[in-house]
């Protein structure tokens, strides 16, 4: 926190009160601590605190009791006050201006749901309402939460919590209208987004902003099937495919996931802010030169031929189920039963059905009661029925097979010299990053988001800032920790399986200090001391990996002036 400078830009922005114990910095750092030990309820936070060294955490003079649920209540608001915005933004610029940082990297947007329960006063805030659920819980009001996320190192640039039926292209422009003016004008960004960014207004607002993007091509959009069958029609032999990427099955035994691409360069429709004659810029439609890279998966080859014969049955109960409701009545005529089958025929995608007509007579019940005349016969009619001669369609089974082995990406870079095939669907493979656990897996884990016991919307605003800032924390460790074993020859070893790592995560590096203790002694009436703790020797790494220094276990820290 003290190298990211969070403490010193709250400070600075809402300086302490000369009544107040502590100040709204020094409540924001018990929240980020707690939340990074599991995360209580801010009713709960006193009580934590108490088990805790609070002046060797937090600064002197601080205690346990000053942290009770008012003031942290109070310190929420203060931060809703000065602007989530404004307190996020303040803290990325200083992220940013880092002498150690990259100039050229990319820039991952998402936005998910958070289900909330009970009731919310003061709708100032965010709408707690009804939408679109991404927990798959449509009978509970959600919040939607917007993140984006810096490169590799997986540090919150903008977070923003809207209402709750907030659509993902209207969500996506919000984030991107806070994230164009933080960054530097002399940084190369690229923006990877999924399918929701991939709109005319959205990549319109991305390129006026001088940023770049990667995305993928929704399945709804036609170009996208268009460009699978020209892929294949230029290159119908898979070999023929560059390679682009390849990993390791989740086993041994698993074949290698590989990814093979081709890519072409197509206009695509966007709106943007052109100044016109009266000098106001305006909205315009223009064609824009964007990149298409078709890139094939085996593991969506192997999904498609692992669901193939389900597909096929399902297609062959569609002909049975006509065919027993068509035939228990019949058709009038040849004609009549002909044009029911071929309707039939044309959902099908995948097999081939020939229908065949046939013939058939049937007998009809007696027009009166009673015993029928001698010799007299049974009424009949004539009916046509309908069944089908059923192979596999192997032509339209490929072509089906090329489609869902593909997915499209969509991108700015149309040089390929400095942004070839690999690293386009390199850095889209990196969307993970805001998924997993560098992102919402974490913010909606048990730990963090799930559920919010605040008042109003106003704090929830607050608190979603103060839980970003702490995903904040936890990534820049684990950041700052593969960088220097990146450096290093050796590895972390695991704290539950022993092995050695290189990438272990920030929980569990942060394993090993379970159980640490700093001792206050005083030894025969002279001034009490911290005594230093005696860390394990993988403990003793992952301190001297991150340069932190041992007097942080025993000297409370100075006021940051800094």
């Amino acid at each position: 926190m003290r190298e990211l400078r969070i403490d010193a830009v709250l400070d600075e922005l809402s300086p302490k009160h000369d009544l107040a114990h502590v100040s709204d910095a020094d409540c924001v750092v018990a929240m980020i601590l707690n939340i990074l030990s599991g995360r209580l309820a801010l009713y709960a936070m006193q009580e934590w605190l108490s088990f805790t060294d609070v002046e060797l955490l937090i600064g002197e003079g601080r205690e346990a009791d000053f942290f009770h649920d008012t003031r942290l209540g109070i310190s929420l608001d203060h931060l809703d006050e000065l602007g989530t915005d404004v307190v996020m933004g303040r803290i990325v610029e200083v992220y940013l201006a880092r002498d150690d940082r990259p100039t050229e990297y990319s820039a991952h947007l998402d936005t998910t749901s958070v289900s909330l329960y009970g009731q919310y006063h003061g709708q100032d805030g965010p709408e707690v309402t009804h939408g679109f659920s991404k927990d798959k819980r449509p009978d509970l009001k959600q919040l939607i939460f917007g993140l984006v996320l810096h490169g590799s190192a997986g540090i919150p640039l903008v977070s923003d919590v809207a209402a709750g039926n907030t659509a993902d292209p209207v969500a996506n422009r919000d984030l991107l209208a806070r994230l164009g003016p933080l960054l530097p004008p002399e940084d190369e960004v690229t923006v990877v987004a999924d399918c929701k960014a991939v709109d005319a207004v959205t990549i319109g607002r991305v390129i006026d902003q001088g940023l770049h993007i990667v995305s993928l091509v929704p399945d709804t959009f036609k170009m996208r099937g268009t460009l699978i069958e020209a892929a294949w029609e230029a290159c119908p032999d898979l070999e023929e495919w560059p390679e682009l990427a390849r990993s390791p099955g989740r086993r041994k035994a698993d074949p290698d996931k590989v990814y093979r691409g081709w890519s072409t360069v197509e206009s695509f429709g966007i709106e943007r802010q052109v100044v016109g004659p009266d000098g106001a810029p305006r909205p315009t439609r223009v064609d824009q030169d964007m990149r298409y890279l078709v890139v094939f998966s085996s593991r969506l080859a192997k999904r498609f031929d692992a669901t193939l014969g389900a597909k096929l049955a399902r297609e062959q109960a569609k002909l049975d189920t006509f065919s027993k409701a068509a035939n228990r009545k019949g058709y009038a005529c040849e004609a009549d039963a002909l044009a029911a089958a071929n309707r039939t025929t044309a959902r099908l995608k995948m097999l081939g059905a020939r229908p065949v007509v046939e013939r058939e007579e049937r007998k009809l019940k007696r027009p009166r009661r009673g015993r029928p005349k001698k010799g007299e016969e049974a009424p009949t009619e004539v009916v046509y029925t309908v069944r089908f001669e059923v192979e596999r369609d192997e032509e339209a089974i490929e072509r089906h097979r090329q489609r869902a082995s593909c997915f499209v990406l969509i991108s700015a870079h149309t040089d390929d010299s400095t942004w070839p095939d690999a690293r386009i669907l390199g850095e889209y493979r990196k969307q993970f990053l805001i998924e997993n656990h560098t992102g919402f897996r974490w913010l909606k884990s048990e730990a963090a988001v799930s559920p919010m016991f605040l008042k109003t919307t106003r704090r929830i605003r607050a608190m979603g800032l103060v839980l970003t800032l702490a995903l904040m924390v936890r990534n820049f460790i684990q950041f700052s920790l593969h960088g220097a074993l990146a450096k290093s020859d050796g590895g972390i070893r695991h704290p539950y399986t022993k092995k050695v790592e290189r990438r272990l995560t920030t929980e569990m590096a942060m394993a090993w200090f379970m159980g640490i203790q700093s001792m206050r002694l005083s030894i025969a009436g002279s001034p009490w001391t911290r005594q230093t703790p005696r860390f394990r020797d993988t403990a003793r790494q992952i301190l001297d990996l991150l340069g932190v220094d041992d007097s942080w276990f025993t000297t409370p820290p100075q006021p940051n002036t800094s």
